[in-house]
């Protein structure tokens, strides 16, 4: 089997046993991509050479970090010192911040592969050009926005990992169409120093593979570490696996909220099945949620922060009207017309709702819940409103987990969420009892 087909995790085994190089996996990455990105087009910059350099690098090491030389994919939000940062949009074309974001001087740390720069979204917000990535699945569909290249390329088997951001739902909508795991962690744990700002409030960095250990391996990677951050050392603990777990409180939430009445009804019915199953597995309690209206004022008051911050960020962007699409004019041309008072009443709002929603449902461990409305829409049409904006505008972690097929066999997700800073736990119960 190629090398570019093993998880991270089956590859971090081989690389530290020495039965394979870093060099060797690269050049079966770099293989795949000339093989497939000509009609996927997941990549905005590839230099061979320097991918290989790093590579017999990592490999001449005595004692490699933990990524030990697994290639990683990084949206082209994110600084790179050594490749281009053009954030989805003409306006940045060859720019090169000539640093690397926190983030991604992490994974180097860790030595891992910053293999190149993924597509994405103009400006990481809705507008994702036809010419631009499809779905692995079935080319005519929508991968997802705006962390499209990064999940097309795991999902293809470009690379093993990825990164992705969340402001709504970035990360957990195209792990959902491209039918591979995606994570948005508990918002602060993954520093944004050297990344596109969009939403103080709301932006969140995220990464996608093909399992939850390598979810894990990347998250322990690129997350805040040290005395620098005691609140999160203090609130982000490491469990057992949840073979250990007992009594796993899980609640159900697909109905009561008007976004659920887009809700494709074979996904619904393939969802109510899986719940029906978990339902008889011993140690685990079900039981339906009914949202209450805190749920429901969501969509509205993260709109509110949305359009402000982006009219905001991109004030200069705004002036180039030929430059910019017409989704991204439109959104900063809303954002114009919020107040001031507008905005600052909907961060209060953000702020109490994340502690009023959080006691309203202490009761649970994990939050179930389908991904996305039904399967991928063929590309350039608009997405139906799903639940991720809510989890991010309270600061929750959220996974996509592969799941479920609809009609056209293309992949719908089931999107897991837990409390804040229980993401280890999350990823425990996901890694045991939902995959």
């Amino acid at each position: 089997m190629k090398l570019n087909y093993l998880t991270a995790t089956e590859l971090a085994g081989k690389l530290k046993r020495k039965t394979v190089k870093a060099e060797d996996v690269c050049r079966d990455c770099l293989k795949m991509v000339a093989s497939k990105d000509k009609e996927i087009k997941a990549w905005e910059y590839i230099d061979e050479d320097l991918v290989l350099k790093y590579a017999r690098e990592i490999d001449r090491k005595k004692r490699p970090g933990a990524l030990r030389g697994i290639p990683v994919g990084v949206k082209d939000i994110f600084n790179t010192k050594d490749m281009p940062t053009a954030m989805g949009s003409p306006i940045w074309k060859d720019f090169t911040p000539g640093n690397d974001a926190r983030v991604v001087h992490n994974i180097r740390m860790n030595d891992g592969i910053v293999f190149g720069k993924t597509v994405t979204a103009e400006f990481a917000v809705h507008h994702l050009p036809k010419d631009k990535t499809k779905n692995p699945h079935n080319l005519k569909h929508s991968p997802g926005t705006s962390s499209s290249g990064s999940a097309a390329a795991v999902a293809s088997c470009m690379i093993p990992l990825a990164l992705g951001t969340q402001t709504a739902g970035s990360t957990i909508r195209p792990a959902s169409y491209c039918g591979i795991f995606g994570f948005k962690p508990t918002f602060g744990t993954v520093p944004r120093t050297g990344m596109l700002k969009t939403t103080d409030t709301l932006d969140t960095v995220g990464c996608f593979a093909r399992s939850v250990d390598d979810i894990r391996m990347i998250f322990d990677a690129i997350r805040v570490k040290g005395r620098d951050y005691p609140f999160v050392n203090a609130h982000l603990k490491e469990y057992a696996r949840a073979a250990n777990l007992e009594n796993i409180r899980i609640g159900i939430l697909s109905e009561g909220m008007g976004v659920f009445d887009k809700f494709e009804d074979h996904l619904l019915g393939q969802f109510d099945k899986y719940v029906n199953k978990l339902s008889r597995v011993k140690g685990m309690s079900v039981t339906r949620i009914r949202p209450s209206s805190n749920l429901n004022k969501i969509h509205r008051i993260h709109s509110v922060l949305y359009d402000k911050t982006l009219s905001y960020y991109f004030k200069e962007e705004f002036n180039h009207k030929t430059l910019i699409s017409d989704i991204m004019y439109g959104i900063i041309k809303r954002g114009n017309k919020i107040s001031l008072d507008e905005y600052a009443k909907a961060l209060k709002e953000q702020a109490r709702l994340r502690i009023v929603v959080e006691k309203e449902l202490e009761g649970h461990d994990l939050i179930l819940t389908p991904s996305t409305s039904g399967e991928p829409p063929l590309a350039g049409e608009i997405e139906n409103p799903d639940t991720c904006l809510i989890w991010t505008f309270l600061g929750r972690p959220a996974l996509n987990i592969p799941a479920f097929r609809g009609p056209r066999n293309l992949p719908m997700g089931l999107q897991a969420v837990a409390k804040k800073y229980d993401d280890y736990k999350l990823l425990a119960i996901a890694g045991e009892l939902l995959v």
